[in-house]
């Protein structure tokens, strides 16, 4: 008995470091969430359990019928500036040419007006005009800076990551700033405007988790890969070409070309074969912003040339470019230097 109860002790210590490991549950979405959160990273488990691709049918008919109503479209300035405004809406884009395929020379002028301005409010993201000193409700200011604070995370943050179906240049950011402007500065009860406030909150910090999951869980990504492999070589390929075509641009500064050039070597250090870093993280920033590449349009007429030139400037001068940069690198850097894999 004593010979018994001996072994079993012996084979007690030396199993009790594992222990814990059999025993360690798997952390939370909210403990993954705000460690992502603290210290943002490429980190994800996406490819490891379901996998859930696009269907990427409608993409295709829709991509057709464009270009059916761009054939039918007898007009070139009407053509081009419609390609034009295909960077920033692609919607906006395809109802333009359809109605050109439909619109006779005395409508031309009427046309090309609503166009180009179409182009220039969608190019300019729209400001979020808080003053705080207008702002004599204790309980508002608070809210309104935590959404600030909000607001700042979605359009410098998680925009950052690939939004499915997604179809016109910062649109959900764009909806959450003219939002709030408005509930800010309409005329209405204070508890009314509280209540909205309080709405959009909610709607914004909802619409930040759907999108960290969706990177963190889900295998969708544009090119219908299956395997994380293969969707990191793509994206690395893919960022790294964009980076290349921007390293000419002369929109782009001294200071931005280093931090790009900083980026790119980044990106280089993360190897394609890693099972829980996902590069695909940094899609959004590179699919908005490499569709204004030097390397786009170039047949275009003079007049509309210079549109685009100024388009890229504003875009590449833009706050918003500089800061989701600034947080790129941060997750890059934090996904190389951290020890993902256990």
């Amino acid at each position: 008995m004593k010979h018994r109860n001996l072994v079993f002790l012996v084979i007690l210590c030396f199993a009790s470091p594992l222990l814990p490991q059999w025993f360690t549950k798997a952390p939370s979405f909210e403990t993954i969430w705000t460690e992502f959160q603290n210290s943002p990273s490429l980190k994800s488990e996406a490819y490891s359990k379901e996998k859930f691709p696009i269907i990427k049918e409608i993409e295709s008919r829709e991509n057709e019928e464009y270009e059916y109503y761009f054939q039918a479209c007898k007009f070139s300035e009407i053509r081009e500036l419609t390609e034009i405004l295909k960077l920033v809406s692609f919607y906006d884009a395809l109802l333009q040419i359809k109605r050109c395929s439909e619109t006779n020379k005395s409508e031309l002028s009427t046309a090309e007006k609503n166009i180009k301005k179409r182009i220039f409010d969608l190019t300019v993201f729209p400001k979020l005009e808080i003053l705080n000193s207008e702002i004599s409700n204790v309980e508002i200011l608070k809210l309104v800076r935590e959404l600030q604070t909000e607001w700042e995370k979605t359009v410098y943050v998680y925009s950052n990551f690939y939004k499915s179906h997604e179809v016109l240049f910062f649109g959900k950011e764009r909806e959450y700033t003219t939002s709030l402007n408005r509930i800010l500065y309409s005329e209405m009860p204070e508890s009314k405007r509280k209540s909205l406030l309080l709405r959009l909150l909610q709607d914004i910090k909802g619409n930040q988790r759907s999108t960290y999951q969706l990177f963190y869980y889900s295998s969708q990504n544009p090119w219908n890969l299956s395997d994380l492999p293969s969707e990191n070589t793509k994206s690395k390929t893919y960022f790294l070409d964009v980076l290349s075509s921007w390293s000419s641009d002369p929109n782009l500064t001294k200071s931005q070309l280093s931090q790009l050039n900083e980026l790119a070597n980044c990106l280089e250090k993360i190897p394609s074969e890693e099972k829980k870093i996902r590069i695909f993280g940094f899609f959004g920033f590179f699919s908005d912003y490499g569709r204004f590449s030097i390397n786009g349009p170039t047949q275009f007429q003079k007049d509309n040339l210079t549109k685009l030139q100024f388009i890229r400037k504003t875009i590449f001068q833009s706050h918003h470019f500089q800061k989701r940069l600034e947080n790129v690198m941060i997750s890059c850097k934090n996904s190389v230097g951290s020890d993902i894999e256990p």
